[in-house]
């Protein structure tokens, strides 16, 4: 198979994927099948490309399929902007210059330019004979109009978008341009911001508009997002008017049973691709919720026959939150909140009353570190971890700094003291062989990590008095659950015990908790439960 001429890169590609389909490739794995259809369609488009500067590429370096399908889009883009210049390519015309900037004027042939051109350059305008011997299509001089090797045959003017000449021939124009130093806008065409723009029903409105999609292989920003509660990647492409879905993976999608809110079949719209004049082919159309994360929307999503890549439209990416644009994404939020805690539960420490309470005496923290320190006990403040000890103090244990890897200190009680006045609750730990015992019947698991654990459960007023500890500012008590207490880890068991009994298929072991399931719905709901 050959690449035709005035045939775009991209269908060329196209084609020979349709046609790779009967190649004989089906009694082997999928896998194998694909790493062999690629290769095959390699050596088809090395030999059968038009670009020999492609052709060079490919054979400089090994490249994959989307990587060539890449470069000559983008050799093709080249291409077309030079021949809009009127100039030939680097391969029609060898080592010569690409592009030319010239200051004189650029001339039809046509009365008015005659008069135009005596006028500019005090030449006598061409006559009949010398304007017969140039070609009107191209403006060689080797051959007449319409010859069968005029280089403009099946080109498209990027001027009039007729075919057959090009824009530099323009004779369906006005005479506007009195030099070639000039700029030319290609298109202008209004766009809104919003990609979706549907309205309640789910029609599309503006079908007289064009859009446009853009996907050049980058495989780097790839997302997976929920579309209609079946998981897909999704490539965020800022450049892309709308949401477009290969013909592929909307199969994959109503095998998943995809919820969508409504459908049509084909469009009214136009979309195009970067540089080119060729519509896409639009199979149809549908309204489904985009999940990704915490966020969601409803967006509106086209079907692309023959598409390489599924693309999630600019509007879609920023309501969504993966794509930002703006000065303040630089700004970073030093704003410390409440930390969470958990509802409508406070613990108590039971102390022996026999016991008699233990004042212990400040510990000096070195001095590179009080500023860090300092620092640290402002933030537990602002989170509502700790708070200001007021009034007399009994039991008052030191503070002990430990440093972190990442050099920011850690902030630990001594309560060696305080343990030995603790009342235990003995409430039974579950053990590994127990869980271990149960565990293995799922093929879907995941795992929970409950973050500052300890930290969530709240102390009961009266029990606070014995986490009080000294610093060079003062005296502070805790609010929640100190770690170091104790009894800390069987009053936290308890506590998660209490929320997540009942759930089936979740087992938990202080601050890590593990969900199975025989299958992802059993898994996801069980999940979702916990």
């Amino acid at each position: 198979m050959k690449q035709k001429e005035g045939e775009r890169f991209a269908d060329f590609v196209l084609r020979l994927r349709q046609q790779a389909t009967d190649c004989g490739f089906d009694k082997y794995s999928d896998e194998t099948r694909a790493v062999l259809t690629e290769i095959f369609i390699i050596d088809v488009i090395i030999e059968g490309c038009l670009s020999s500067e492609l052709r060079r590429r490919i054979l400089q370096k090994d490249c994959s399929l989307s990587e060539i399908e890449s470069l000559g889009a983008a050799l093709e883009s080249v291409e077309t902007q030079v021949q809009d210049f009127g100039v030939k390519s680097k391969d029609q015309i060898g080592d010569h210059k690409v592009l030319e900037v010239s200051s004189k004027p650029v001339f039809k042939f046509n009365k008015r330019n005659d008069l135009s051109l005596k006028k500019f350059t005090g030449k006598k305008p061409f006559t009949s004979e010398q304007r017969s011997l140039v070609c009107l299509n191209c403006g060689h001089r080797d051959h007449q109009t319409n010859n069968d090797v005029c280089p403009a045959k099946g080109k498209i003017c990027y001027s009039c978008r007729r075919v057959g000449h090009f824009g530099s021939r323009c004779r369906f124009r006005k005479f506007q341009e009195k030099s070639s130093n000039k700029v030319r806008m290609i298109e202008h065409r209004n766009t809104q911001s919003n990609s979706e723009t549907f309205n309640d029903t789910g029609v599309e409105s503006e079908s007289g508009k064009t859009y446009y999609a853009f996907y050049s292989g980058n495989e780097t920003n790839v997302v997976v997002c929920e579309i209609g509660g079946v998981r897909l990647d999704m490539l965020i492409d800022s450049g892309s008017d709308a949401n477009l879905i290969t013909d592929q993976a909307w199969e994959t999608l109503k095998k998943g049973e995809i919820v969508v809110h409504q459908s049509t079949k084909g469009s009214s719209r136009v979309l195009k691709g970067y540089a080119s004049d060729i519509s896409l082919p639009i199979m149809g159309t549908f309204v489904a919720d985009v999940k990704l994360g915490k966020l969601s929307t409803r967006a509106l999503f086209y079907v692309i026959k023959g598409g390489q890549r599924c693309l999630l439209g600019d509007q879609t990416s920023k309501d969504l939150g993966v794509l930002k644009v703006g000065l303040e994404i630089q700004n970073i939020t030093t704003q410390v909140t409440t930390f969470s805690k958990i509802k409508d539960i406070q613990v108590q420490i039971h102390m022996d009353p026999a016991i008699k309470p233990v004042f212990q005496p400040l510990r000096r923290v070195p001095m590179p570190l009080e500023d860090a320190v300092n620092r640290k006990l402002e933030q537990l403040l602002l989170r509502d971890i700790i708070e200001v000890k007021e009034g007399p103090a009994s039991w008052v244990s030191p503070l002990v700094v430990v440093g972190k890897t990442n050099g920011e200190p850690r902030i630990c009680l001594d309560l060696r003291r305080v343990n030995e006045a603790v009342l235990r609750e003995r409430h039974p730990m579950p053990t590994v062989d127990d869980y271990l015992a149960r565990l293995g019947e799922g093929r879907f698991w995941s795992k929970l990590d409950i973050k500052e654990a300890f930290l969530q459960i709240e102390l009961a007023p009266e029990s606070r008095d014995v986490t009080t500890f000294i610093s060079s500012k003062g005296l502070y008590r805790f609010k929640r659950l100190p770690f170091g207490l104790v009894t800390a880890p069987e009053l936290f068991q308890k506590v998660v015990d209490q929320i997540l009994a009942g759930c089936q298929g979740t087992y938990w072991y202080l601050d890590d908790v593990i969900i199975e399931g025989r299958d992802r719905k059993e898994h996801d709901n069980r999940l979702e439960e916990v």
